[in-house]
């Protein structure tokens, strides 16, 4: 059964890969992420991901089972971090934007709209990120403790 195991997050790894490739590299999601996060929480969470899949794996081809409540507490602390951003992106938007407007200064109103779409783009990032980071460690957790 150990190797219907290693198939299924093997499967996964592969999946998540060539995603992670062509989502950040090839479509230019890096670039988005680094215009549109400035708390690089994103990244963090990016990271976070990888090295638990590392250890993840490990443990499979180790056939190791016990000692996975590192790993839980991470796709929950990814999840988290990804509403912390969420939670920046919010208080800059709603602290920073309408300080000192002018609506009818043009400029004064792009800055507006500029720090609008940078605490939004921000807030609805991280969030994205740390939902979909946790998703997929989580489902590795479960092929991991998955019958034996």
């Amino acid at each position: 059964m150990n190797t219907i195991r290693f198939w299924k997050f093997w499967t996964t790894e592969v999946v998540l890969i060539v995603s992670l490739y062509v989502g950040l590299f090839m479509l230019g999601g890096m670039d988005f992420i680094l215009d549109n996060d400035f708390t690089y929480i994103s990244l963090i969470n990016l990271g976070i991901l990888v090295v638990s899949s590392l250890v993840v794996g490990f443990q499979i081809a180790r056939r190791r089972e016990k000692g996975t409540d590192m790993q839980w507490y991470l796709a929950d602390t990814v999840l988290s971090l990804g509403m912390v951003g969420t939670l920046v992106g919010f208080l800059l938007v709603l602290y920073s934007t309408f300080q000192g407007l002018d609506v009818a200064d043009n400029d004064s109103m792009k800055h507006a709209i500029e720090t609008l779409s940078t605490g939004m783009g921000t807030a609805l990032l991280t969030s994205l990120v740390g939902l979909v980071s946790s998703i997929v460690m989580k489902l590795q957790l479960v092929i991991l403790e998955g019958e034996h």
